[in-house]
């Protein structure tokens, strides 16, 4: 059998000394990365110097008789489908109960077709992959970039949805 020397052992030992001196070095610089990320957080997304236990003011609510907006003319897009080019034509008409932001959505018309545009030329892809729950997905997808355009004109949503009144593919 062969026996263990002292040097061996040392050997050993300081081998091991090392390994835990390393975990050590690990762990303070990953608790030191998470420290940093931690106050960088606080520092820039923390308070502003107001009171966060106040209360949000209440997001006023049309109450009135629905209204449409159509959006004409029709939107038409092109888009590629398993190798063929494809067409969209829908026929957009928006709901809302909020006067003003029917106005709104006149004064910035090209904007929100712009976008409009774009989404259906990114969206139609799964759509014709899946049409049943494409078409409806789209449909929520178009109320969410008009709200968002309303929001950042306005101030706030104003419509409560996006019809597709028309939806044609060829």
């Amino acid at each position: 059998m062969a026996e263990n020397t002292p040097q061996d052992e040392a050997a050993g030992e300081a081998a091991s000394g090392k390994g835990k001196s390393l975990i050590l070095l690990i762990v303070g610089a990953v608790l030191l990365v998470l420290a940093g990320g931690g106050g960088a957080y606080f520092f820039l997304l923390g308070s502003t110097g107001s009171d966060e236990s106040a209360e949000p003011a209440p997001v006023a609510v049309a109450t009135g008789p629905i209204q449409y907006l159509d959006l004409s003319p029709a939107f038409i897009v092109s888009y590629p489908f398993q190798g063929r080019q494809r067409y969209l034509q829908a026929s957009l008409t928006i709901m809302s109960r909020d006067a003003a932001a029917l106005d709104a959505v006149i004064e910035h018309m090209p904007i929100i077709r712009h976008n409009l545009l774009n989404l259906f030329t990114a969206q139609m892809l799964g759509v014709s992959e899946s049409p049943n729950s494409g078409i409806e997905e789209l449909r929520m997808l178009a109320t969410e970039e008009v709200k968002s355009i309303l929001h950042d004109e306005i101030g706030r949503d104003g419509i409560q949805e996006v019809l597709f009144t028309s939806f044609v593919t060829q």
